[in-house]
């Protein structure tokens, strides 16, 4: 059973069924809440009631709960990963710290709908499909099967888990996501503000602790802003990119702690300008997975320049 938990009632009651009702009826109850106009919702992780959790269920649930406000591994049943099945251990954990990256992300969004702003999750075409702020489309699986259909909305996206390929919606697409992965796109133009610590997720390591990670995807067509916002920081900050075929302009402002460019390009920078002065060092590209990481420690302003 999946029982559903939204941040001004967290005890909304079970949802009294199993298997892969139990989540489908956690995806309708959360997205009925989310269209409802609430921002931080979330659902017991596989259910609350019933001694066996069926290890598919359990990995899906996690990776659908990712992209939640909230992420509840509460319940009945053995819920010590390190209790689970290997499987289930190294998959979950990787979602669960993807999650916690995505902090910076979703608290920036839910003071945002505090003062006015969308919700964080906000229902759109297709069978329990949502947007996930501005920058990501969730359509989880919820039957025991790898295929799943999904609706692009109107815009350029990338497959978060192999982001090679962009797709022009609106679209319909079908295709097999092993458990390992998720339906989940990201917007061309997306700014994502990330807290990466440790290297279970591939977007940083241990060395990425004490910066805000800033996964950038340019899009060309038109330029990108996101407010910041944090409890560090008295006020907002604002984080800015424009991109053309020769260059992407970027820049931070009010960022309370030192910060790490992580820019989605196909092809290697000639050059890259912090301030006006070229920046000789701090910055590499990989080519493995098409990205310049820029390494800065200003906090306060600063303004790049990739040039091609």
């Amino acid at each position: 059973s999946g029982e559903v938990h939204d941040e001004n009632d967290p005890g909304k009651g079970d949802l009294v069924r199993e298997g892969d009702e139990g989540i489908e009826e956690a995806l309708r109850d959360i997205l009925h809440a989310a269209d409802l106009g609430y921002c931080v919702i979330g659902s017991d992780v596989a259910g609350f009631s019933g001694s066996e959790i069926p290890p598919r269920l359990y990995i899906r649930w996690a990776q659908f709960s990712t992209f939640c406000g909230l992420f509840l591994n509460g319940g009945h049943g053995e819920r010590r990963l390190w209790k689970r099945s290997e499987q289930e251990m190294e998959i979950i954990r990787r979602f669960s710290w993807l999650h916690t990256e995505l902090v910076p992300y979703m608290y920036s969004l839910v003071v945002a709908s505090h003062n006015g702003g969308p919700p964080l999750m906000r229902p759109v075409e297709g069978d329990y499909h949502y947007l996930f702020g501005d920058s990501f489309l969730v359509a989880p699986i919820y039957r025991d099967s790898l295929e799943r259909e999904v609706h692009l909305p109107a815009g350029e996206w990338r497959y978060f888990f192999d982001d090679r390929e962009v797709i022009e919606g609106p679209t319909k697409l079908t295709r097999e996501y092993p458990l390992e992965e998720f339906p989940v796109y990201v917007r061309e133009g997306s700014i994502v503000p990330m807290d990466v610590k440790r290297a279970y997720t591939g977007i940083g390591d241990a060395s990425s602790e004490n910066y805000l990670t800033l996964n950038l995807y340019p899009d060309t067509k038109s330029p990108s802003t996101f407010e910041f916002h944090s409890e560090e920081s008295a006020g907002p900050g604002l984080i800015e990119m424009k991109a053309n075929d020769a260059s992407i302009d970027i820049a931070v402002t009010g960022i309370p702690k030192p910060h790490i460019l992580r820019v989605r390009v196909d092809r290697e920078p000639k050059r890259i300008r912090l301030n006006g002065e070229d920046l000789v060092s701090g910055w590499n590209y990989n080519s493995d997975n098409s990205r310049v990481i820029v390494r800065s420690e200003d906090n306060r302003s600063a303004e790049y320049r990739i040039d091609f």
